[in-house]
């Protein structure tokens, strides 16, 4: 069996999850994960699937050649499948240009590999401003660099909270 990663872009619109499922079933193949999401009139998605080696071809050509979707197919590797343990981590703050970067260059600069990243702005309305929000997921190794990883994270900002949450 293969395992893709499959990047999906196109505009928004209804069907769009149960046209690629109905591609994914017709070749046989499985649907293990994904992340799905709408973003400024955008769909975008990103999926991990499994298929026989006899039917990736024909899965990738009609992947690839969807009508008004952007297709990007990688293959991915089993072999990294070794398990360790997921932390999550919420950031929030004042939103400001360049929190991403500050977060993500923080942990960067310690070694930190993000398993999964999710942001967003809303309005706080008793402020008058806007607060940001990011939820991460990081691979993490032991207490010891969850406490850098914290210390890292806050010296950033005063106004910068992170919350750490380990399974």
């Amino acid at each position: 069996m293969k395992q893709l990663v499959v990047s999906v872009i196109g505009k928004d619109r209804p069907g769009i999850v149960d046209q690629l499922s109905s591609l994914v079933v017709q070749h046989q193949g499985n649907w293990l994960a994904s992340s799905l999401t709408e973003l400024a009139g955008q769909f975008a998605g990103i999926l991990h699937l499994e298929v026989d080696e006899q039917h990736l071809d024909a899965l990738s050509h009609d992947l690839l050649n969807q009508e008004n979707l952007l297709v990007n197919i990688a293959e991915g590797d089993s072999s990294n499948s070794e398990e360790q343990q997921q932390v999550a981590i919420t950031v929030t703050a004042n939103d400001r240009v360049g929190i991403v970067q500050e977060v993500t260059q923080a942990l960067n600069t310690l070694g930190v590999s993000l398993s999964e990243i999710n942001t967003h702005v809303a309005s706080a309305p008793n402020w008058g401003g806007l607060i940001f929000t990011a939820n991460l997921t990081v691979p993490c190794a032991d207490d010891d660099q969850l406490g850098a990883i914290q210390e890292s994270l806050e010296s950033l900002a005063d106004d910068l909270m992170v919350d750490i949450e380990q399974d």
